[in-house]
């Protein structure tokens, strides 16, 4: 394709990026989109009747408004005004077509954009407004636009300089009333359709996230009481768009520095509506927002004043719900908080703040391990099992690391309890290790006997399970928590097996430093494990890249012990190649 713009070739190359051949039609329509030709042919595309298939009117509204963006001051007004009325006619089309929402935000961000830059909203907004109040869809569209108003004043998205952009929120600030007079005309009107309700929601959240609308505004108006009816039944129609408002009230709460005790207590009457919920992921995944929104505020609102503590610890109640009902995603999003609140425990280091804190943790470590456990299909899986327990693991391990300074010897010894008793289900075993080797950093006096008799014990057990061998193997890579003897055993132990891990091996070799001699008692062994050749070879490899980093004044003996080896056990031809991979490896 050239660089001659018309009609047709546009529309061809549209279709061809649906099609999926999308190199030289990509470079085409970007090359379109900066052209004058932009203004003249996306007209011409969103004008035709009957209308083009709704990708391609997607597309020449998409154009519109990144030229608007690129080349607004370019423009004068009579062209501006011309361009913002034709773009209201387009929409109010746009609204009357079947499965046109893509077309409509487009159009919405391009009046957006037109409208924000023009900064004339003391009359534009109004008359807007007016234009799109009367047939229920052209209202429908018009709640999309006042959506997308907010989202648009993001410097990404508005080319302008910092002081015209602080200049053009104040204004939309100040036409905050008039926009919640606008939502509660729409929410009294009957020939609305259902989805106008959650539509005003949205605009609300939207107008409220972007600081245009203040908290104390939104409380005291009727959408904040049908988004809490929504949430408190719950309602599922809608709920999202409850939710959003919610966190953006709690947000905005946040950077104006003042909870509104009102919206605090709203949010902790939902408890029953979050239990009523269960079996609803996305409705729990709202409530999980809601409750963490609100203790995120509330913490960092609160730090300094212990008058307070039992709002907060109201908060933390809720945290302790979500990680008690909710699936395992929905829990991710919260477990984070427990580290905000072990890590002020710890900087503060009050006797008394310990106190009312540590049984909020501990009551966490129950509730988080039975569900950190396996799944009994695990038994014989080699890790890391699914990415989905993998990274939920990987999260519960960093929180566990971080509140370890906040659980107490009791808790230590249940879960070594747990892992000793020959009644345990391996899965339990299991978990019992996980937790252990992340919360006993702060018992650093008991820390080996506590790893050498967890060891001890699952050495007798001779579990076969993987992930137990791998946490025997997480268990010795503590720093300073075993002996170079114990590590050796393990490592020795692992490989042994008839499935040994050896990725997990490889990568604890080093533990075995600067002990040089444990390793060249490895490489005389290898024939004693159930290993390929081309293993056997990998593990050589990996010692002598060891070797290699040892100091230089017992480099060149570590060398020529490991050069003098013979395997006695394996052919001729099989030996010479293994010292000469040995020679060009150390």
């Amino acid at each position: 394709m050239n660089a001659e713009f018309t009609k047709e070739r546009v529309i061809d190359a549209v279709n061809t990026l649906s099609s999926g051949n999308i190199s030289l039609a990509n470079e085409y329509l970007a090359a379109f989109q900066i052209s004058n030709d932009t203004w003249t042919i996306a007209e011409e595309i969103l004008s035709y009747r009957p209308p083009h298939d709704m990708h391609i009117l997607t597309f020449a509204a998409m154009s519109l408004a990144k030229k608007i963006k690129q080349s607004f001051y370019s423009l004068q007004k009579f062209q501006l005004t011309y361009l913002k009325n034709s773009l209201i006619d387009h929409l109010k089309y746009a609204a009357m077509m079947r499965d046109s929402n893509s077309l409509i935000v487009q159009l919405a961000v391009g009046l957006s954009a037109l409208g924000l830059l023009f900064s004339q909203w003391d009359y534009d907004l109004q008359d807007f407004v007016r234009k799109l109040s009367g047939k229920p869809q052209h209202v429908m569209a018009l709640l999309e636009v006042l959506k997308i108003i907010p989202e648009e004043t993001r410097p990404s998205n508005l080319p302008v300089e910092a002081k015209k952009l602080n200049s053009v929120i104040y204004t939309l600030e100040q036409q905050s009333p008039y926009i919640l007079d606008v939502l509660e005309g729409i929410l009294h009107r009957p020939d609305l359709p259902q989805d106008a309700l959650p539509k005003c929601l949205a605009v609300c959240a939207s107008w409220t996230k972007f600081s245009m609308f203040s908290p104390d505004e939104v409380l005291h108006h009727r959408l904040f009481i049908k988004a809490e009816f929504i949430l408190v039944t719950p309602v599922v129609f809608g709920h999202l768009q409850a939710a959003e408002l919610f966190v953006a009230l709690l947000e905005q709460s946040l950077i104006r520095n003042e909870l509104n005790s009102c919206l605090a207590d709203s949010v902790i009457s939902l408890k029953p509506a979050f239990k009523r919920a269960m079996g609803e992921r996305s409705l729990l995944q709202n409530y999980c927002n809601i409750f963490v929104n609100l203790f995120h505020t509330h913490f960092q609102l609160t730090q300094t004043n212990p008058e307070r503590l039992n709002e907060r610890l109201a908060t933390i109640e809720l945290l302790l719900l979500v990680a008690e009902e909710s699936p395992l995603g929905v829990i991710e999003a919260s477990l984070g908080m427990w580290s905000s609140i072990s890590e002020e425990v710890c900087l503060q280091d009050d006797p008394q703040m310990y106190a009312v804190y540590q049984p909020y943790f501990l009551r966490l470590v129950e509730i988080l391990f039975p569900r950190a456990a396996l799944p009994a299909s695990y038994e014989f899986m080699m890790p890391p099992g699914s990415a989905h327990m993998q990274r939920f693991r990987g999260l519960i391990g960093e929180v566990l690391l971080d509140m370890a300074h906040m659980i107490d010897e009791d808790t230590i010894e249940k879960l070594s309890s747990i892992v000793v008793d020959e009644q345990s289900p391996w899965t339990k075993v299991e978990a019992g290790v996980f937790f252990l080797r992340h919360l006993i950093g702060n018992f650093k006096e008991h820390r080996t006997d506590i790893i050498l008799n967890i060891l001890k014990t699952l050495f007798q057990k001779d579990c076969p399970q993987p992930f137990i061998r791998l946490q025997i193997l997480e268990l010795i890579s503590i720093p300073k928590a075993v002996s170079v003897e114990t590590i050796w055993n393990c490592l020795v132990n692992e490989l042994r097996r008839a499935d040994p891990m050896l990725s997990a091996i490889d990568c604890r070799l080093n533990l075995l430093m600067p002990h040089w001699n444990y390793l060249v008692k490895l490489a005389m062994m290898v024939d004693e494990f159930r290993l390929e050749e081309s293993e056997r070879c990998d593990l050589l490899f990996s010692i002598c890249t060891l070797i290699r980093e040892l100091p230089a004044a017992v480099v060149l003996e570590a060398k020529t012990s490991i050069l003098n080896i013979n395997w006695l056990k394996c052919p001729v031809d099989i030996q010479e190649n293994r010292h000469r991979l040995l020679i060009n490896s150390c």
